[in-house]
């Protein structure tokens, strides 16, 4: 609450929504809660800027927030790789990493995500900010690429932002899995000198484990590999020495050789 004060004094914003929602409230025995704080309620969509671009929030009923504002500067690093390519966007939700992709020059880009809803107001942010080169796949995105390596097809870069695979300790092995998984399918539809941008916001799954993972995979698809960037969280986003898992956001951007 007195953050919640101290905010509404702070800032010129209009209302306050709050979204306490998620698994790991419920793991630490916090209360859920979801609805207007104060203020007047927010539209059905809200128009924010990132870096030069432009998308369509849903603070409402968007996934978290509506928007993943921790990924804000590596959409824009990945995006100086994307350009000229064809790419695999994994993952896309509502299309930040496809927007910021074709705005920085990319040939083609195809957004893949398993809600429907999401991929619509990807389509709408394109329009957003005139762009037309782009395909929306619903689907989940192992089956998508699954689907690319069984066909023979090829991308020039493939970009993986997943959710979180795993939030509780016993579960560390079988989400370093399906990491690997994703990973070694991506390698295999690169040609010689693709990009692989692959992230990870599991904090339990650290920066070395990540780097392992990815490299495991790298041998299971036969492709050597060469780390090209290490992207993480940004500034608004420090981590306590004491709480190493706070460091959650990791990522690498790799060139197949």
């Amino acid at each position: 609450e007195e953050i919640l004060q101290a905010l509404a004094g702070a800032s010129c914003a209009e209302g306050i929504w709050e979204r306490s929602e998620g698994e790991s409230r419920r793991l630490e025995g916090l209360r859920t809660a979801s609805g207007l704080v104060s203020g007047r309620e927010p539209p059905e969509f809200i128009e924010i800027e990132e870096c030069g671009a432009r998308f369509l929030v849903d603070v409402r009923a968007g996934h978290k927030t509506g928007f993943y504002l921790d990924q804000a500067l590596n959409r824009r690093r990945t995006a100086a790789w994307m350009r000229g390519r064809r790419v695999l966007d994994c993952y896309g939700y509502t299309g930040g990493f496809t927007v910021h992709s074709l705005l920085s020059g990319a040939a083609f880009v195809e957004t893949v995500d398993s809600s429907g809803p999401s991929l619509e107001i990807a389509k709408r942010n394109l329009s957003l900010n005139g762009l037309s080169c782009g395909a929306m796949t619903c689907s989940d995105a192992p089956s998508r690429l699954r689907a690319a390596r069984s066909a023979g097809e090829r991308f020039d870069a493939v970009i993986l932002d997943p959710p979180r695979f795993v939030s509780r300790h016993e579960h560390v092995i079988r989400a370093g899995r399906a990491y690997k998984d994703i990973n070694m399918v991506a390698l295999s539809i690169l040609p010689p000198g693709g990009i692989l941008a692959t992230f990870s916001c599991s904090g339990l799954v650290g920066v070395e484990l990540f780097q392992k993972i990815v490299f495991e995979a790298s041998v299971d698809a036969g492709r050597d590999v060469m780390v090209l960037e290490r992207l993480g969280q940004p500034p608004d986003h420090p981590v306590l020495l004491s709480l190493p898992q706070g460091g959650y956001l990791k990522g690498l951007v790799c060139m197949a050789l």
